[in-house]
């Protein structure tokens, strides 16, 4: 893997990193009540998720391609090749392969948001982010 390629990742863990401070913060404020009181602050909260899983797709996609691997036919298939690749574990790869369905949602079907799961993902799946940064950090490590 080339310099590029290292100093790409650590960008796009930057930019996630700054984005899960931001939702973190706001985390603090919000409940089910409130949610969607504050309208502008609720689509910041889904664009801010919305983010911060395109930049966990974009870290996979960097590592997949850097690897001289064919890109997956979808974005689940791109979280199960960071497992397959030894990059995140099997476990965690199952945990967090939801993420490429809701990115999906956000995306193309963005009527259907489920408030609810917004909500829980804001109180409690931020870590899984962190997690991801870790096990990506150290698999640079590892390697690179």
């Amino acid at each position: 893997m080339t310099r590029n390629i290292v100093d790409l990742i650590n960008f796009k863990i930057r930019e996630l990193q700054k984005n899960l401070l931001q939702l973190k913060q706001v985390s603090y404020e919000i409940n089910k009540e409130n949610l969607k009181e504050d309208i502008i602050r609720y689509w910041g909260i889904e664009r801010g998720i919305h983010i911060c899983v395109e930049c966990v797709l974009d870290i996979a996609n960097i590592i997949i391609s850097s690897l001289g691997l064919e890109r997956p036919d979808s974005y689940r298939e791109t979280i199960l090749t960071l497992y397959k690749q030894g990059v995140i574990p099997e476990q965690f790869a199952k945990q967090i392969v939801g993420m490429a369905s809701f990115r999906n949602i956000l995306v193309h079907d963005y009527t259907r948001v489920d408030e609810d799961v917004v909500l829980d993902i804001l109180m409690n799946r931020l870590d899984d982010f962190v997690m991801f940064i870790k096990y990506t950090t150290k698999w640079l490590e590892e390697n690179y």
